[in-house]
């Protein structure tokens, strides 16, 4: 485990040397990625936590882009994810990145205290879990999960994602996502209705939405209608550890759509 671990932290310190690309194009549209996971293991602390911050803060001034580090904890004990969370917020201030909770629990609000809640940057949650009809749990990102009907599965997946929408959260993430075996019929699929009922859903909750550059969604057709209702977005990877700040793809598809630096949420903290 402990070679795990030393492993794990040593891949930012690689990304440092040559596992980056800075080809990002010229724009005043703000150079950040809030979607950043670190490999180390979620539930550490001290020394570990600490150099995969420095690494990242590293790296991202090296490529320009600012991150925004999305930690994970799902644990039942309050305190235990009140402690991580309390390490990672202190760590992020000393380290000048922002600091996310991705939540994918639907009752994660009841895991952590308020206060430390209200500490942080921003809470991120994407909408790949949920219940099909028969009450399993499915995961839509792994290959070979059953979906079903893809229009009864789109029905389900809609459903949830405005259940998603609904929560007090501050970023919309992997955007209209769809597993492998149904990318090709995005276009059908993604009807103007089932694209506009998530966009009013987020205009209303303000709730900003990532421009995910790892799946490369959502297409431009749902950036010019969100643009059109008032939406915020995002710049994101959901990347761990290579890939991460490689947001060209993002930046590149928000400018063909006519965003513009107003058009971002942007964290309220200094860095």
């Amino acid at each position: 485990m402990k070679s795990f671990l030393r492993s794990s932290v040593l891949i930012l310190a690689v990304l440092l040397i040559n596992g980056f690309k800075t080809d990002l194009p010229k724009t005043d549209l703000p150079k950040m990625d809030l979607h950043v996971h670190l490999n180390y293991a979620s539930q550490s602390l001290g020394i570990t936590a600490d150099s995969a911050y420095q690494k990242a803060s590293k790296l991202s001034k090296k490529m320009g882009v600012t991150f925004g580090i999305a930690e994970e904890f799902g644990s039942d004990n309050v305190r235990r994810n009140d402690s991580l969370l309390a390490n990672r917020i202190a760590l992020a201030k000393k380290y000048s990145l922002y600091l996310g909770l991705q939540v994918s629990r639907r009752d994660w609000n009841s895991i952590f205290s308020p206060e430390n809640l209200n500490k942080i940057d921003f809470i991120l949650a994407d909408a790949l879990i949920f219940p099909n009809r028969k009450g399993e749990m499915i995961y839509i990102w792994v290959p070979g999960m059953p979906l079903g009907e893809p229009q009864e599965f789109m029905d389900i997946y809609v459903a949830h994602n405005l259940k998603v929408l609904s929560e007090p959260i501050t970023i919309w993430a992997n955007p209209t996502f769809l597993p492998d075996a149904l990318i090709a019929r995005y276009d059908e699929l993604w009807t103007d209705a089932r694209m506009k009922s998530l966009i009013d859903a987020a205009v209303k909750n303000h709730v900003a939405i990532e421009i995910n550059s790892r799946f490369k969604v959502p297409n431009a057709r749902f950036i010019k209608m969100a643009k059109a209702a008032g939406a915020h977005f995002t710049f994101g990877t959901n990347q761990h550890g290579d890939g991460i700040g490689e947001i060209a793809w993002s930046i590149n598809i928000a400018k063909d759509c006519g965003l513009t630096k107003e058009d971002f949420f942007i964290p309220k903290r200094k860095l």
